[in-house]
């Protein structure tokens, strides 16, 4: 599975394009509209964003 995450960037990047293939699925078969599916993704990479930039951040003493 640690191959896969480093395919596709990492374990978050994994997880947020897994939520986005199943948001994008429910808007294809009509279990959402396009106002609630742009909302989710919205979510999702924000907090992808964040949960990046937080640990960037985390890590700046950190450098060897």
């Amino acid at each position: 599975m640690e191959k896969v995450f480093s395919f596709l960037g990492g374990r978050k990047m994994f997880f947020a394009i897994l939520l986005f293939i199943c948001a994008t699925v429910f808007l294809f078969i009509g279990q959402a509209d396009f106002a609630n599916w742009s909302e989710f993704v919205m979510w999702i990479f924000g907090i992808y964003a964040v949960g990046n930039a937080g640990e960037h951040l985390s890590n700046i003493g950190n450098k060897k």
